[in-house]
């Protein structure tokens, strides 16, 4: 999809957010993982469930197996909405964006990870992190790659990324 895009200063729209792409997804055999029949509370503890429902295959996931490939995310502009230095982002190229939909865009022939919104009106590539700009997106477009539609994320603090 071509969306309107452009950013006065290259060097800014570089610092944003960088991603390492890997290859398409390819689906050699699926592998099914057990899956609690109630959800886990975040908040308060509640009575633990002692059986397992069901199992969930990972590929159930992802709609679009041949549009969607994995990046790992590089940088902070995306914190505020938990997309984490290190994160293994699942992008799928078939999801039509929509406003509000974070999205992997080429800007200045470099990728970035944005939200797709609006700002006084006019469409923008929103930071999630205050310290960094908008970026406006001008009439003549950019170009979307993709929408993230899962975020693989790390919480241990000694996890460092792994990169085959």
């Amino acid at each position: 999809m071509l969306l309107p895009f452009e950013h006065p200063d290259s060097s800014l729209a570089r610092a944003h957010f960088h991603l390492r792409f890997l290859s398409p997804a390819e689906v050699a055999e699926r592998v099914s993982f057990p899956v609690f029949a109630t959800g886990i509370r975040a908040g308060f503890p509640s009575p633990a469930a002692d059986f397992v429902e069901g199992r969930l295959d990972l590929n159930d996931l992802i709609q679009h197996h041949e549009a969607t490939f994995f990046a790992w995310c590089e940088g902070d502009s995306m914190t505020g909405l938990g997309l984490r230095d290190g994160d293994l982002l699942v992008i799928d190229k078939a999801v039509e964006p929509e406003m509000g939909d974070i999205v992997v865009a080429e800007i200045n022939a470099e990728f970035t990870v944005k939200r797709l919104g609006r700002q006084e009106g006019k469409p923008h590539l929103l930071p999630a992190n205050p310290a960094y700009p908008p970026i406006p997106v001008p009439p003549e477009g950019i170009q979307v790659w993709g929408v993230v539609i899962r975020v693989i994320h790390d919480p241990r603090p000694r996890a460092k990324r792994r990169q085959p």
